[in-house]
């Protein structure tokens, strides 16, 4: 009663391509998080780990506004 869903065949250079384009993305979101850690490293040196906190609770309260708003739109 249920069907199972057909595999996806790719040509091997559309696999190839898509690999690129994964290791480039994976490359990117590696680089991005080392970066954030760096500058909250720095960033709660600078200001204090209470201050740090207290903007990460702001920052997140403020992109749930964002998405609330974009979803009642």
């Amino acid at each position: 009663m249920s069907r199972i869903t057909p595999m996806l065949r790719l040509t091997p250079q559309a696999a190839g391509e898509l690999h690129r384009q994964c290791t480039k993305a994976t490359t990117e979101l590696s680089e991005m998080t080392r970066y954030r850690k760096e500058f909250d490293r720095q960033l709660k040196k600078l200001i204090g780990y209470e201050a740090l906190r207290k903007l990460h609770n702001g920052t997140g309260n403020a992109l749930l506004l964002v998405d609330l708003v974009k979803e009642a739109a």
